[in-house]
């Protein structure tokens, strides 16, 4: 199966190339900032040439854009036990810069996250939990991630309403509250992320930027979805397993000029067609090409 082979935009028509057929693409109107739209409609494409695409195609932006892996699940986080909320580490990072917020009265704890880069309070806990319930959002301002120890998570406990919202609000269970500091820190900003079904059953996570390629990509991507199937509850009524288990994936960039849908049986780690079908970006097939129909 050829990979996504991206036209540029002649006599206003842009075509995806797909194993000896053209899919229409959808073309935005021509602008300064966003020449045109890859979008594949209803056809969907094998994870790898999404991938391969998402790294082929000519930008959208002049930053180095974030690349996305979207899923859709059978699950609904609303019901007991239908819930997923993983901490990973991606094998090759982010590709981002982590802000990281240190609450803590510990003054070691403290020394090792400023050596480590992450930020902390001039004054107390208590100092920086008034300030921020009062409505002084300066301290979190920027920041991905707030890590505390369980001595002072009995003061960081009040901001549920200010952290919580934003998804800043420590978690014992997400390493987000320890006794070392230091590893959480260094976790962090290593590239760990987040994985957490919404309440449509949608996981939305960044596997990378643009400029990391094609394999670093590949290898967040498997990781990620390796997570979610470890992770996704088998007891739980309600919840289909299998391949019903998911019900859609795309891959995106950050300024939505790419969105390819992505066949579902080339994301699934227990389908025989996992990571099969497409061409990688240097031309050469997988060891395991093969159809993913």
């Amino acid at each position: 199966m050829s990979s996504l082979l991206i036209r540029r935009p002649l006599g206003g028509l842009l075509t995806v190339g797909y194993r000896g057929l053209s899919a229409p693409l959808a073309l935005a109107p021509p602008s300064s900032f966003r020449p045109y739209t890859i979008k594949t409609g209803s056809t969907t494409f094998p994870i790898v040439t999404a991938l391969s695409g998402v790294c082929s195609s000519p930008p959208f932006a002049k930053f180095d854009e974030t690349v996305s892996l979207h899923l859709q699940v059978t699950l609904d986080p609303r019901k007991p036990n239908q819930n997923i909320r993983e901490k990973i580490s991606l094998p090759h990072g982010t590709g981002k810069r982590v802000s990281i917020l240190v609450l803590s009265d510990d003054a070691a704890s403290r020394d090792v996250a400023v050596a480590l880069g992450a930020s902390v309070p001039e004054g107390t806990v208590a100092e920086a939990v008034k300030a921020l319930t009062s409505g002084d959002l300066s301290l979190i301002s920027g920041v991905d991630r707030v890590i505390t120890t369980p001595g002072d998570m009995r003061g960081v406990g009040a901001l549920g309403r200010v952290l919580g919202p934003r998804g800043l609000m420590p978690n014992p269970k997400l390493g987000g509250v320890t006794a070392d500091v230091g590893k959480a820190v260094e976790d962090a900003i290593r590239g760990e992320v987040i994985i957490r079904v919404n309440k449509e059953g949608g996981i939305f996570t960044p596997i990378g930027k643009v400029s990391m390629g094609y394999g670093k990509l590949r290898d967040n991507c498997r990781a990620v979805l390796e997570a979610v199937s470890a992770a996704k509850p088998t007891d739980a009524k309600g919840v289909k397993s299998g391949a019903a288990f998911w019900k859609g994936a795309s891959v995106t960039r950050t300024m939505g000029g790419y969105h390819v849908k992505v066949d579902t049986k080339t994301v699934d780690p227990a389908s025989a067609n996992y990571f099969r079908g497409g061409i990688e970006p240097d031309e050469t097939p997988n060891d395991d090409a093969t159809s993913a129909a």
